[in-house]
């Protein structure tokens, strides 16, 4: 063969040998572009779902600094079930329902809302909040009572007993049973005590 021959049929083989490796190449970039398209989908989709479940948690609802809360405590002793409304401790304040329920499991969550928890416990007890307003020697006394009734004088009432109505009287010579803050602060104010 000639030199001209060899060098056409040189340049021949170079020229498919450089178009075959191009072609090659660019089929091994095109996958790795695939792979990376595919990775960057996958963040993008995962990053997505991210923002979804933060959202979502976002929306559950959780006490505030304003929620009122509610304890009633349920006495098995004497039946009588108080409840107090309370100021929310700082430690429960930006809590979901479930973390509630997990921090205080010793109460049973009756309701729950940010405005409102409601906690109620059983107490194998007596209230203590149970009083006798009885006259003695023409004075109002008021006792409290303990689960064997036994009184503690509480305090005495200013009351003129002489100028209270004769049913009254009555009522209190054979004593008045009274349950709670409430309802004793109710007789107090109906004998006008000061």
């Amino acid at each position: 063969m000639n030199k001209r021959a060899i060098f056409i049929f040189g340049l021949i083989v170079l020229f498919f040998g450089t178009a075959y490796y191009t072609v090659k190449m660019q089929k091994i970039a095109e996958s790795q572009n695939m792979v990376m398209n595919e990775n960057i989908f996958s963040e993008r989709n995962n990053a997505k779902t991210d923002v979804k479940a933060i959202v979502a948690n976002a929306g559950e609802e959780k006490t505030t600094p304003n929620t009122e809360l509610i304890l009633k405590k349920k006495y098995t002793d004497c039946g009588h079930v108080i409840a107090d409304s309370a100021e929310i401790p700082t430690e429960m304040v930006n809590l979901t329902k479930e973390e509630i329920k997990e921090k205080y499991s010793t109460w049973n969550l009756e309701e729950f809302s940010a405005n409102k928890v409601v906690l109620s416990k059983e107490m194998n007890s007596f209230c203590g909040e149970h009083y006798l307003v009885i006259e003695e020697e023409e004075k109002i006394n008021v006792y409290k009572l303990d689960e064997e009734e036994n009184k503690s004088l509480q305090e005495q009432l200013n009351v003129e007993i002489q100028y209270l109505p004769e049913t009254d009287r009555i009522l209190l010579s054979n004593g008045i049973y009274v349950n709670g803050i409430e309802e004793l602060n109710k007789i107090k104010e109906d004998y006008n005590a000061e």
